[in-house]
């Protein structure tokens, strides 16, 4: 069974609401009793490449992940963006172009059309580690005053985007938590999403 997670990232302006992410948390609390909570990882994943500067990440990549390939579905889109596009509007590629040593340019584009630009900037939005971009680990609790929540604990939520030995992007999003399952049963684990992101010169012409 795969784990779907949408996690907060590169800025602080876009935090997710608290009810979001225990619902998460909840279906993992679920997935665990159950026995089916699992990790997802492309096929022939070669893990991430170390990259000496931001300048390895220029280019065009297609916005969304092909899960033909074993992948997670996942959307730069949604990652850099959250709640900005609709699911029809998302766009077909981004385009990411480093602006110093610091700093990156990120722009949607669909049809040869630039639809959003930011700018984001390491160790304001992210952390530039080990040739990987880490976004702010986010940590949510999950209480008994929302109705029907089973999981009651803490959790926390981290995305890291870097390149595979092939060049492609990479997305890792993953979850830990712990806690305790419909008041009684003691519940920990982890779960780790990995989505391949590929690039695609020609969408972004």
């Amino acid at each position: 069974m795969t784990n779907r997670v949408r996690l907060r990232v590169f800025s602080r302006r876009f935090a997710r609401h608290e009810r979001t992410m225990n619902r998460v948390f909840i279906f993992l609390a679920i997935a665990t009793l159950a026995g089916c909570a699992s990790s997802t990882v492309p096929r022939n994943d070669s893990g991430f490449v170390e990259v000496v500067n931001l300048t390895a990440f220029e280019g065009c990549y297609r916005n969304c992940s092909n899960t033909a390939d074993g992948s997670a579905l996942a959307c730069l889109s949604d990652i850099v963006w959250p709640k900005v596009f609709e699911p029809e509007s998302k766009p077909e590629a981004v385009f990411i172009k480093q602006e110093d040593n610091h700093r990156i340019i990120v722009s949607a584009i669909s049809n040869g059309m630039m639809l959003r630009t930011s700018t984001f900037e390491a160790g304001r939005d992210f952390e530039f580690t080990d040739g990987r971009i880490e976004l702010n680990r986010e940590y949510v609790a999950s209480g008994a005053h929302e109705p029907g929540n089973v999981f009651i604990g803490v959790g926390t939520a981290k995305t890291v985007l870097g390149l595979d030995a092939q060049g492609q992007g990479r997305i890792s999003q993953s979850v830990s938590f712990a806690g305790t399952g419909f008041l009684i049963i003691p519940i920990a684990g982890a779960a780790t999403d990995v989505s391949k992101i590929e690039r695609s010169v020609g969408l972004c012409d």
